[in-house]
């Protein structure tokens, strides 16, 4: 998988961390803009590419609105 993370920023009170990211996946291009929960703020641009791309690679697993996988 292929993504760029186009914005993030985390919220220190919920500990949350809110992103956008773009990229490719087999061969289709994907937006995706969520949240994930974190314990600490991720702070450097290599740890919240980890954390962006633990939480696609989650999402991906699940089934698609029509019940499909990804």
């Amino acid at each position: 998988m292929d993504f760029k993370v186009v914005a993030a920023s985390y919220n220190t009170a919920a500990n949350m961390l809110n992103y956008t990211a773009t990229g490719l996946r087999d061969g289709l291009r994907f937006t995706v803009s969520s949240r994930v929960k974190c314990l600490k703020d991720p702070g450097s641009a290599e740890r919240l590419h980890m954390v962006v791309l633990l939480a696609l690679t989650d999402h991906f697993k699940r089934p698609s609105p029509s019940g499909r996988r990804w």
